[in-house]
């Protein structure tokens, strides 16, 4: 390649070659030629011997460390980035490696001051090291929890990328579309505006304007000198939190954030909710913990005992391999079961939810071993059923056990989570409706029943419905219920939680105000409470968008179907990609199969493939077990969609999901029928729409209730 001797060189100074390094021309050109054709290994070489050469130079000096970064173990990177920089420290190219050094090593701390630095002395143009930083550093951050960090640093990459890098966009879409991330987490940092009656307007402007430059540094040092001076104004508060946010200190962070909600809750009660609602999910709680424990009681009579297994419908057989549960130091179970309350009712179809049978825990026999005699094995959490289920057994058991008990704590849990979770065995022939009934009629149970009966240490350890009595406590319990509702959000409950406000005095949110509404800057949390009707065209879609990529599930429901019903969109919007999105918002499977037949016909009659959507539904059909309608579609599928390439991508993924492809890619056959119902506690798969990765479902948030159908972080296609 040829140098241009006008053009920068590539050290990170601002004095252009001619005028730097005139006499270094052709090793520029060699070495970038070298670096084009990955020779590396020879190009540090050449590197080295330039630097016998100029040794102070920053032009060798910069290629050192560069390609020792690339190529060498860490203690060659540190000595040739810090070599730089010791010879260089006002070349912010020099601090960007640094800061990228340091990314790769997990020191956060030090990674955001060099890079913070490398901005700081960078007078005119941006360094393509500091963009890579960048990246370096909010991966860092994403991988030690600071999400908010990660956008940032994300963002303003994005904001930086060349049309041909799209990385930064997607680990945005990934942070964005990622179910275990809760939603708060999830909305865009903003800088609140000077107030109109604030006396020191250039200084606020001037703090502004750096960290929208990414000077997140420098701009929170100015809106700390401000604050001096207004120790409670909301909006040097909020911007405060903001940076130190952007800057990874989450913990003290969360602490402005706290004063900024207690400073707002007079003026914006919802507002100050949110901020409290974020600062409570980024701090530890030492809210009580339950032990996991496995009980263990030492069998007299092994036969008898597995004979009254057998019998008492209590126990419900696992038909699972046991040889997986085997380990070096001791042999597999006999036998496990799933110990329930009561028996399963005969039927479902008519089953009330006092009918419904719970899962008490798992129960493994084992027989005798050299060193041990035999036993049974019951784990469960040491939650308030705990002693239940250890009568229930010894009662089933009977003399054939030991009635002394070894408990051994296997790990711990949140007794939040214990008490938000569940699980149970319906009737095989429960219908969908059904189960769907049921699921609500339980949550609401749990929410309105259990959980206001709860002490939660940031209510200073008193219940919500304790806590709805104490004014200093309004700001927290809104927090706690705002934070519930966004799970329900990611979760698809079918809960009100209008009613759970109004039982604990709290105000109930309503439709949004049309006046003055700007749906690109509304917080997440809102855009469910969006006026859909009174929305102009570009405002729904916007809303929309928003809500898609964000998961806001029931934002997306409201939306969409708006959407759909807008007759000057007509036209205009994908309408199979709504229904798509309709049928992964769906709260049940039968519902969701009938969006997903509408997203094939409206692809159809736009003159495009429905292939995608069919692998859609032929996922959903395999998890409800219904292998006739899913060998037709496989049928189809083969016949007219397999050679396009999108369909047979998906299509090969989700039959890998689900066991019909072998590890070498052939196919194992389609099962001739419905599989053994399941035996284990009620659990759900995820749909699969077009977008979604073909692998499992993502794991759900903890507080989703087990026996609850799992959900898919899905996206539309087109989206990433």
């Amino acid at each position: 390649m040829t140098i241009d001797a006008y053009a920068y060189p590539p050290c990170g100074t601002n004095k252009k070659i001619k005028f730097y390094c005139p006499d270094m021309v052709a090793d520029i050109e060699k070495i970038e030629r070298m670096l084009q054709g990955e020779q590396r290994v020879a190009c540090l070489d050449f590197v080295r011997k330039m630097l016998e050469k100029h040794p102070d130079h920053s032009v060798p000096l910069f290629y050192n460390a560069i390609l020792n970064l690339q190529l060498s173990d860490e203690h060659k990177a540190e000595e040739a980035v810090n070599l730089f920089l010791e010879k260089h420290p006002e070349n912010p190219a020099a601090h960007a490696l640094k800061a990228t050094l340091e990314a790769s090593l997990g020191k956060g701390d030090e990674a955001i001051d060099e890079l913070q630095t490398a901005l700081e002395k960078t007078e005119e143009r941006l360094h393509p090291s500091l963009y890579d930083a960048f990246g370096a550093v909010g991966q860092m951050l994403l991988m030690t929890g600071k999400v908010l960090g990660a956008r940032s640093h994300f963002t303003l990459q994005s904001n930086l990328a060349p049309d041909d890098d799209n990385m930064p966009m997607q680990m945005l879409m990934r942070l964005n579309n990622a179910p275990e991330i809760p939603i708060f987490l999830k909305q865009d940092l903003s800088l609140a505006e000077c107030p109109a009656d604030f006396p020191r307007k250039d200084e606020f402007n001037k703090a502004l304007q750096d960290a929208a430059q990414g000077l997140w540094r420098k701009g929170l040092k100015q809106f700390e000198d401000l604050r001096a001076g207004a120790p409670r104004n909301p909006a040097i508060l909020e911007n405060i939190a903001a940076l130190q946010f952007s800057l990874g200190q989450d913990d003290v962070a969360a602490k402005t954030l706290h004063t900024y909600a207690v400073a707002e809750q007079r003026n914006d009660f919802e507002t100050a909710t949110e901020a409290e609602a974020l600062a409570k999910a980024l701090t530890d709680q030492d809210e009580a913990q339950i032990d996991v424990v496995n009980a263990s009681m030492s069998i007299h009579e092994m036969e008898p005992l597995l004979e009254k297994l057998r019998v008492d419908e209590r126990c419900e057989h696992l038909p699972i391999d046991l040889s997986q549960l085997g380990t070096e130091e001791s042999p597999p179970p006999r036998a496990a079961y799933l110990l329930l309350d009561k028996p399963r009712a005969a039927s479902g179809v008519d089953i009330t939810l006092e009918n419904v049978s719970s899962v008490l825990g798992e129960l493994l026999v084992f027989g005798k071993e050299t060193d041990r005699p035999a036993r049974i094995e019951f784990t469960s959490a040491k939650g308030p059923s705990f002693d239940e289920a250890i009568s229930t057994l010894k009662e089933i058991c009977g003399d054939t056990i030991d009635s002394t008990v070894s408990e051994d704590v296997q790990g711990r849990i949140f007794a939040l989570q214990d008490l938000m979770n569940w699980q149970w065995r319906l009737p095989d022939d429960t219908p969908n409706e059904v189960r769907t009934r049921l699921m609500t009629e339980k949550r609401r149970e749990v929410i309105l029943e259990n959980w206001v009966n709860f002490p939660l240490q940031t209510l200073n350890g008193k219940t919500p419905l304790e806590a709805s009595k104490d004014t200093e406590l309004r700001l927290p319990l809104a927090a706690e219920v705002l934070t519930l509702e966004m799970v329900g959000q990611q979760e698809k409950w079918k809960f009100d939680f209008s009613e759970l406000k109004e039982k604990l005095s709290l105000p109930t949110a309503g439709t949004l105000p049309i006046e003055n509404l700007d749906v690109l800057n509304l917080p997440i949390t809102r855009l469910h409470r969006l006026p859909v009707s009174e929305l102009s065209d570009q405002d729904l879609i916007q809303g929309y968008g928003r809500s898609v990529i964000r998961g806001l599930n029931k934002a997306v429901e409201i939306l969409a179907n708006e959407l759909l019903v807008r007759e000057s969109l007509k036209g205009q919007i994908d309408r199979s990609q709504l229904y798509g999105e309709l049928a992964r918002t769906a709260t049940d499977s039968d519902q969701a199969l009938a969006y997903l037949k509408k997203a094939q016909e409206e692809a159809v009659q736009q003159g495009r493939s429905p292939g995608l959507w069919m692998v859609a539904e032929l996922s959903m059909r395999f998890e409800r077990r219904e292998m006739q309608e899913a060998q037709m579609l496989m049928q189809t599928l083969m016949s007219k969609y397999a050679q396009e390439p999108q369909t047979a991508q998906a299509l090969f993924g989700v039959l890998q999901r689900f066991g019909l492809i072998t590890p070498d890619g052939r196919m194992a056959g389609m099962p001739a029928g419905p599989p053994p119902a399941q035996s284990g506690p009620e659990a759900g798969g995820g749909l699969w729409t077009p977008g979604a990765p073909a692998g499992p479902p993502p794991q759900a948030a903890p507080q989703q209730a087990a026996g609850e159908e799992k959900k898919s972080g899905l996206w539309l296609p087109g989206m990433d």
